[in-house]
């Protein structure tokens, strides 16, 4: 290996450490046998122990102790069968997703009346079609064991009608003394929410609604309020931006709404213009998903991010009322990224993810300056959020004593607000308490009565994502926990007793089908549901003219600490509410590729001056609090900062999240005005405890062997050169293939994947890949079938990134099948190279040959929980341990709509199959389809000029093509 390679996979392998190349050589991690029972090392006295050892009779071994029958189930046939429902024939409904707070348009496949898999509906006017790792993870919601059974009064179970008896009397007695009532809920409820959460109020005068906003976005709503006049957050317009300046906003990761930036801003350059592409600067203290996806990114501590925002306002024009410090961003990064900005005008945006009002009231002068409102961003038909009193008020008329009744509306706060303790000490005194949670969560614990909520595909609901776009929400399933949803429970405390349906038809149809009636009013209402949202006309007014005097409340950034925190967000958990999901938690985060823990990460330069390495346990401890996390030593961090993440560290989140990881809200701050959470903060200390916890990662068996894996070039350089930089000759012993019908083939475009591992989350649902824990990721045995490898370049204080998706290549002239003794791995005439589980007895000869190391070995039959069987997919066997399983390039899909088409007497046309992990893309960077067709769009991009093969020199012929990556950094950043 070369002692500096171009892209390398971490510090030691960029320092050509010979102990990782003789670690990753070894296929075991433990020593055989293994299984269970197996406690100890193997008996070298023991005949089939010595066998084992020494390989052989491995297929005999494999079939007598490895493989299993798979397990009897019986079949329960319909008692009522739904209707409309074709036994064993899939259904869809368009809705919502509930997931996050992005409300990003789904479409929910079902069989025999259970939701099996989401996909992004592709006709919604703004998430286009786009879903996350959350969205396609939270199919597993409905069946999660750890819900609630239904409600709770005093932590006994009751029935509705008892809860709702005891809550409206509690209401009312409150109401009655004068005492306030407090609904703690998220700032979007959804319009038919929010009316009956409005009901709720006009019935007890004294409510009041308190903030939950735990990661920060209300800052963004009251800088606007302030500077534009209105209370929410800006539309992004990234798909209109020639250049773009993120300072710590990860909007292709975890901020704000990923899916629908990352479908808006599509690194798919323009084959004709390719140095037209759009350029992406990033400026953060911690590497993100943005920051690998990044053109030009610069390290800048959360201290400096103020003061640079300050530079760059003033190098761009903008009058500050006040002084502030100069930033430690050096003055030619500040000049450069003025110049660019200001050259592009209103075809420039700039983003923050900061939580401080004064910071994004510099962002939206900066942008106002640009002319970027109206082109960029638009305040103009955007949902206004509702005024809400901030958590810090709360506690203090809890305090007071004038607080006597507390509802918790979708949220937990007790896990997720810094002073969730002192929460949740006080909500133990109030007379009146109640909690919509859909189990007895960290804060349920603390309330008196318990309403739990249903899951969203068991729901009626809606989401407001413009003023003129409504997603409407429709149950997939019968609820099957015994919820109700928290909008009818706000209706009953009300005294209103319609049904929840009802009410939101009522409110859609007073809204949006005004002077409908009779069957006109139900084919709109019937045609809205059937797409999945409403749209009306988008409003023609002009944007909110910007306020100068609103600078005012820009204070001097406080000084730089010696070590500074930040708690960030996760790719797969984000703040935690999903932490029971064993998908999410078993997801490799994408940069730092640890599973099962939440970690803190140094730079490479602050982790050797303090002596620290990877696992070693470290004490964070700020604002009074102390948490203890494993270290990771992560390129791309702040030599100043010590990044935590949130999310993990769950007491009551059910069988799969409790206890895992740590939870790292208590570090958190409360900002100046009391207004909201602060996820930064400059008084942190660091020591180490002395002892270690060894990391779950992934990508650490690995090593290139100095091959070029991944290939990227300056997009300048390209459009006057195109073409991939390497062609290999191919001298081969075996006859071409033939492929008279079609064949299939995959290309992906390395400029688009951000590895996001929406991806990866898609094909575990639509292949039943079962998840192993984290001791067997230890062991490196995952059972992902599409893996996201990351490869960093470059100085690893501030490093390159290239994200590449890998799957099985379906190898023309594949290594596999010809070391198969059963003939388990076979050719198919279509071009895939197919599994027989039936034939497989487990000798592992395939996945020692193959070189893309994308085969997997069923170890052990893990644990499905009896619920979540549910979630599988009957078109795709479960399999039983003992046998490898791979990509298939979803074979049931294309054999699905191969017979649907012979059905119909069609021809499958360009894009009429799509593979689970291509749709899911929100980047689009996968492409599927028929390489036999020249005019496939498949076909155009593999014979294009960036297109090339991996290790095409060993010419196994892979039918999955890359397109080179090119980054438009504008020369030497």
């Amino acid at each position: 290996m070369a002692s500096d390679p171009k892209y390398w996979l971490s510090m030691a392998d960029r320092a050509g450490d010979p102990a990782l190349a003789a670690e990753a050589s070894r296929e075991f991690s433990e020593e055989l046998p293994v299984g269970p029972g197996a406690e100890a090392g193997p008996d070298p006295k023991s005949r089939r122990d010595f066998l084992r050892i020494m390989g052989l009779s491995a297929s005999a071994l494999a079939a007598a102790s490895a493989c299993s029958r798979a397990p009897v189930r019986k079949i329960v046939p319909y008692g009522e069968a739904p209707e409309d429902s074709v036994p064993g024939v899939a259904m869809e409904y368009a809705s919502v997703c509930g997931a996050c707070a992005a409300g990003c348009g789904i479409v929910v496949r079902t069989r025999d009346g259970r939701p099996i898999k989401l996909e992004g509906n592709a006709r919604h006017p703004v998430s286009g079609g786009a879903l996350c790792a959350l969205g396609q993870a939270a199919v597993l919601g409905p069946y999660d064991a750890s819900r609630a059974p239904g409600p709770h009064i005093g932590g006994a179970p009751a029935s509705w009608q008892s809860l709702d008896d005891v809550v409206k009397q509690g209401l009312g007695k409150v109401a009655a003394s004068g005492q306030g009532i407090r609904v703690v809920a998220p700032a979007d409820l959804g319009p038919t929410g929010e009316a009956a959460l409005a009901a709720l109020v006009a019935k007890f005068p004294t409510t009041r609604r308190v903030l939950s906003d735990p990661l920060g976005l209300e800052a963004t709503a009251l800088a606007h309020a302030q500077s534009h006049g209105v209370r929410a957050l800006p539309e992004l317009h990234f798909d209109r931006a020639r250049v773009v300046a993120s300072f710590g906003a990860d909007f292709l990761g975890s901020w704000q709404a990923p899916p629908v930036h990352t479908r808006r801003w599509s690194r798919a350059p323009d084959a004709a213009r390719p140095e037209a592409m759009a350029r992406l600067f990033v400026l953060e203290p911690t590497l993100t998903l943005t920051g690998a996806a990044a053109d030009v990114r610069w390290n800048l501590a959360p201290s400096d991010q103020l003061p640079a925002l300050a530079a760059l306002a003033r190098a761009l024009g903008v009058t500050l009322p006040r002084e502030v410090r100069a930033p430690e961003l050096a003055p030619e990064r500040v000049a450069r990224l003025a110049r660019e900005l200001g050259a592009a005008g209103a075809g420039a945006l700039v983003v923050c993810g900061s939580d401080d009002v004064g910071t994004q009231l510099l962002v939206a002068a900066i942008n106002d300056r640009l002319g970027a409102y109206g082109s960029t961003l638009s305040l103009v038909g955007q949902p206004v959020r509702p005024e809400a009193a901030p958590m810090s008020s709360l506690l203090a008329e809890l305090d007071a004593g004038s607080v006597g009744a507390v509802i918790l509306l979708g949220c937990n706060p007790v896990y997720d607000h810094p002073q969730g303790a002192a929460l949740a000490e006080r909500l133990d005194k109030v007379a009146v308490t109640v909690s919509t949670a859909d189990r007895l969560d960290e804060s349920a614990r603390h309330c008196g009565h318990l309403a739990p909520d249903l899951h969203f595909l068991e729901s009626w609901g809606d989401r407001r994502v413009r003023r003129s776009t409504l997603g409407l929400m429709q149950p997939t399933v019968a609820p099957l926990a015994g919820g109700r949803a928290a909008g009818e429970s706000l209706l009953r405390w009300a005294g209103i007793e319609t049904a929840y349906r009802d009410f939101l038809f009522e409110r859609w149809r007073d809204e949006k089908a005004a002077g409908m009636s009779g069957p006109v009013l139900q084919a709109a209402w019937d045609s809205a549901l059937e797409d999945g949202f409403w749209q009306g006309m988008e409003p023609e007014a002009p944007e909110p003219a910007f306020r100068p005097e609103a600078l005012a409340a820009v204070a001097d950034a406080p000084a730089p600490g010696e070590l500074e925190l930040v708690l960030y967000a996760t790719v797969g958990l984000r703040d935690g509410a999903m932490a029971n999901n064993a998908w999410l938690q078993e997801l490799p985060d994408p940069i730092s590729k640890t599973t099962w823990d939440g970690t803190c990460s140094l730079s490479p330069a602050t982790a050797k001056r303090l002596g620290v390495s990877d696992g070693d346990l470290l004490a964070i401890e700020a604002g009074g609090q102390r948490v203890v996390a494993p270290a990771v030593v992560q390129p791309g961090v702040h030599p100043r900062v010590v990044a935590v993440a949130l999310g993990y560290g769950r007491s009551a989140a059910g069988s799969v999240g409790d206890g895992i990881g740590q939870n790292a809200w208590p570090l958190a701050g409360v900002t100046a005005a009391g207004a909201g959470v602060s996820l930064t903060r400059s008084d942190v200390k660091l020591s180490r405890t002395g002892e270690r916890r060894a990391l779950a990662q992934t990508q650490t068996h690995h090593v290139m062997e100095g091959r070029p894996l991944v290939l990227e070039r300056e997009a300048a350089d390209y459009a006057r050169s195109p073409g991939a930089p390497r062609r290999h000759e191919k001298l081969t012993m075996w006859k071409a293939w033939e492929y008279p019908g079609h064949r299939w083939g995959m290309t992906i475009d390395l400029s688009a994947c951000t590895g996001c591992a929406s991806c990866v989350i898609s094909c575990n649902a639509e292949n039943n890949v079962p998840v192993v824990g984290r001791a067997e990721v230890a062991n490196r045995r995952e059972m992902h079938w599409l893996r996201i490898d990351r490869y960093y370049s470059g100085d690893p204080a501030e490093p390159g990134v290239v994200h590449q998706p890998l799957m099985c290549q379906h190898c023309e002239n594949a290594p596999c099948e010809t070391v198969c003794p059963v003939l388990a791995t076979v050719h198919s005439s279509e071009g895939l190279n197919q599994q027989v589980y039936n034939r497989c007895v487990g000798t592992r000869y395939c996945a020692n040959n193959c070189p893309y190391k994308v085969r997997r070995f069923n170890w052990f039959d893990y644990a499905h929980d009896p619920h979540l069987r549910l979630a599988l997919n009957p078109d795709v066997v479960v399999r039983s341990r003992g046998v490898m399983e791979k990509c298939s390039l979803c074979v049931q899909r294309i054999q699905s709509k191969k017979a649907a088409a012979r059905a119909e007497g069609l021809t499958v046309a360009d894009g009429d199959i799509q593979t689970a992990c291509q749709q899911s893309c929100p980047a689009q960077a996968i492409v599927f389809g028929d390489l036999n067709d020249p005019k496939s769009r498949v076909s155009r991009l593999t014979r294009g000029d960036r297109g090339y093969r991996l290790l095409e020199e060993l010419n196994v012929g892979p039918v999955v093509s890359y397109l080179v990556r090119l980054k438009n950094t504008g020369g030497t950043p």
